[in-house]
């Protein structure tokens, strides 16, 4: 008897986690958790600490300042310092009636990211964080299914200011604020925020038209810090074929000039590091090294050179063609998507057979190594993006 009812109490359970499940992912897709978890596993361990350490920061987590807003130029880490905070507070408010909820805004995702939907999809994460879907949401969620429609934006705002009635404190993060759609679209988002008792945090560049909008608040600046650019660059040149030949005093000079040539940016020092990846011979690292420009858009000419003079021309090719499509696709292609796109594209040649097999070869790697280091796949979502923002605008200009 006892074993029945423990299969049905099991039951019972499966069913209710099963419309639990259906009720958020009917509230929002976007799943800013996970973005939140796939940034921190690329987070070189030991960096990112500053921000949490700073007086700004620990006077908002308290609750003495209620909004903060976090500038930054750009590839200074912001997106992964956001990522950091979410969870530190994670961590600080433990087994506490407390909501942490994030948005990562990104420029590869406008097109989706409104203002109602960035709602929604934090909405979610506070409806994850209650033991049970909250009956306002459970209402919500039965009038309009039965209607098949979707909760206007009003309905979402007042929704999310009751079921945040049930928490002690709300923290929310927003990422990128100047990666979202128009001015309009980033003012309605922070005065919504705003007008919910929740601590609020922003990350952006610090843009004339967003300095605008956070006149008033705390303002805690961003920087890549020598040592966290050290940390970074120490761990992934660890990954290239020449850190096994190099004694102490020649890879801390290669380190050395790596930080000293990023300039602040931890996209620089990628992109310097991904020059050498290929290099086997040190006098020919220090030559790449001693040419390695400095600046943003001259660093991407200098990896453009190099795409263009590669040794094949297929590979070059190769790398073109995925640059296009990555920058330009209306949505994120995952890697399967670029590979059939390229195979799709690529010229017959006189022996079909041969150009089968071509096609068939061009593999993830292939593609990676191709574009020189300017763009990345995902390992949870297989998802194919630019590395950064300046990336994208440096190639549309």
């Amino acid at each position: 008897m006892c074993y029945a009812l423990a299969i049905v109490d099991k039951l019972i359970s499966q069913f209710v986690d099963c419309e639990n499940r259906e009720i958020v992912e009917w509230l929002s897709l976007i799943d800013f958790r996970e973005t939140q978890r796939v940034i921190l596993h690329g987070r070189a361990l030991g960096t990112g600490l500053e921000p949490m350490q700073s007086e700004k920061y620990r006077r908002w987590r308290d609750g003495d300042t209620k909004m903060l807003w976090m500038p930054g130029l750009h590839a200074a880490g912001k997106t992964m310092t956001a990522a950091g905070l979410v969870n530190d507070l994670d961590e600080y408010f433990k087994d506490s009636n407390v909501a942490v909820v994030c948005a990562f805004c990104d420029f590869r995702q406008s097109n989706i990211q409104s203002t109602k939907n960035l709602l929604s999809a934090m909405l979610r994460q506070i409806v994850e964080s209650c033991p049970v879907v909250p009956p306002t949401v459970a209402s919500l969620y039965e009038y309009h299914s039965s209607k098949s429609s979707f909760p206007r934006f009003d309905e979402i705002v007042a929704t999310f200011s009751a079921v945040a009635q049930g928490f002690n404190r709300i923290f929310v993060i927003v990422d990128a604020l100047d990666e979202c759609l128009d001015d309009q679209t980033r003012s309605l988002l922070t005065h919504t925020l705003s007008s919910f008792s929740v601590n609020l945090l922003f990350t952006s560049r610090p843009d004339p038209s967003i300095e605008q909008i956070f006149e008033g608040w705390t303002r805690l600046d961003i920087h890549a810090s020598q040592h966290d650019l050290r940390i970074y660059a120490e761990q992934r040149f660890e990954l290239s074929r020449l850190a096994q030949q190099c004694g102490v005093d020649l890879k801390q000079k290669i380190l050395e000039q790596v930080v000293q040539k990023a300039d602040g940016m931890f996209v620089l020092a990628r992109l310097h590091l991904d020059a050498l990846m290929n290099v086997s011979k040190i006098g020919e690292a220090l030559e790449v090294l001693e040419n390695v420009p400095s600046g943003v858009h001259r660093t991407y000419e200098k990896t453009m050179q190099r795409i263009s003079s590669a040794s094949n021309p297929e590979t070059t090719r190769l790398a073109l063609c995925s640059l296009l499509w990555v920058t330009f696709a209306r949505r994120v292609l995952v890697i399967s998507e670029l590979q059939e796109v390229i195979n799709i594209m690529s010229k017959p040649t006189a022996d079909t057979s041969q150009n089968l097999e071509h096609r068939l070869s061009i593999g993830k790697e292939s593609v990676i190594s191709a574009c020189a280091g300017l763009i990345e796949v995902e390992e949870n979502t297989a998802q194919v993006r630019l590395i950064h923002y300046t990336a994208y605008e440096y190639i549309i200009k």
